[in-house]
């Protein structure tokens, strides 16, 4: 509160202080006017007002124009001051990639850094060569914790349930495929419900996703009611665990083409329907204007994106 018990709008008003601020700087009422867009008798009475508030003429008509007091001379460099320092924060902070540093942490899992972070390293060293990218893979609680402390900037995933607080972007659909050592005896065959019973499977499971949920409860589903012989955090030990045994793994099918001609393994095609889902981008409503945030955005879209905003 105000010293003398009103808020201190109610001792100063902004507009007061824009006309005293323009005045001051033409020293000309009808330049002014025209260009706060006030009429004369407006200007006038507004100067009115700043006299009564200060207690004295501030500016007195001459020949031509106005020329200010010495109380004037006092307020003017303060009070451009203070205006300066309003209008800036009515101007949008542009994020320049080329300029900046800056570190953005992006919550994902072992397939989405195996996935993502080739093409977007390269596209940093062109675009924006001091920003930084930090990988994390927190657990749900703390992923949505990050996210609406500003301390994660973005998640990318399959995610679902994430809340109405945050925003939503698919990028692009998966679908699980198999993968098995080239010469796994279900290698040539077709991989029906009755063929996939007898397989033994590995699952994979990063925090925070949902990977696990979705297959598990397919291969445990009185149709096809297969084994599941080991449950990992990583996809990416997935490779090299099918590619030494018998067992076959269920992948997203972007991972599968990544590792599979490394591993000599191979991506084969169910008969069972698996579920589909989006990989998608989530941040908090916080951030949705911030330019760095739009600019990250924006960049993996033009990368990976084949969906619009939703």
């Amino acid at each position: 509160m105000h010293p003398q018990g009103h808020p201190l709008s109610r001792q100063i008003d902004l507009n007061l202080l824009e006309l005293f601020d323009v005045t001051f700087r033409t020293r000309n009422l009808t330049a002014t006017g025209a260009r706060l867009g006030l009429s004369q008798p407006a200007v006038s009475y507004g100067l009115a007002k700043l006299r009564r508030m200060y207690g004295d003429a501030l500016f007195v008509r001459m020949r031509r124009g106005v020329q200010p007091t010495p109380v004037a001379m006092r307020l003017a460099a303060p009070i451009a001051a203070a205006m300066q320092i309003v209008r800036g924060t009515t101007k949008k902070v542009e994020f320049v990639p080329t300029e900046a540093r800056r570190t953005f942490r992006i919550a994902m899992s072992d397939m989405g850094e195996r996935y993502f972070l080739p093409r977007l390293a390269q596209q940093l060293t062109i675009g924006a060569p001091h920003v930084m990218i930090e990988t994390l893979s927190p657990g749900l609680t703390e992923l949505t914790d990050g996210l609406v402390s500003g301390d994660i900037d973005l998640a990318i995933g399959f995610i679902p349930g994430m809340g109405k607080q945050m925003h939503e972007q698919a990028l692009f659909s998966e679908q699980f495929v198999y993968l098995m050592r080239d010469g796994h005896p279900a290698a040539q065959d077709t991989l029906t419900a009755a063929r996939i019973r007898k397989l033994r499977h590995v699952v994979a499971s990063p925090p925070g996703t949902r990977h696990l949920y979705a297959v598990e409860k397919v291969l445990t589903s009185p149709q096809v009611r297969s084994e599941i012989a080991l449950h990992v955090k990583s996809f990416l030990c997935v490779g090299p665990i099918i590619a030494e045994t018998d067992l076959v793994a269920l992948v997203p099918g972007n991972l599968a083409s990544l590792v599979a001609n490394n591993l000599n393994l191979r991506v084969c095609r169910p008969k069972v329907k698996f579920p589909a889902f989006d990989v998608c981008m989530y941040w908090h409503r916080r951030f949705h204007q911030d330019s760095a945030s739009n600019w990250l955005r924006n960049t993996i879209v033009g990368l990976f994106g084949d969906k619009l905003a939703r």
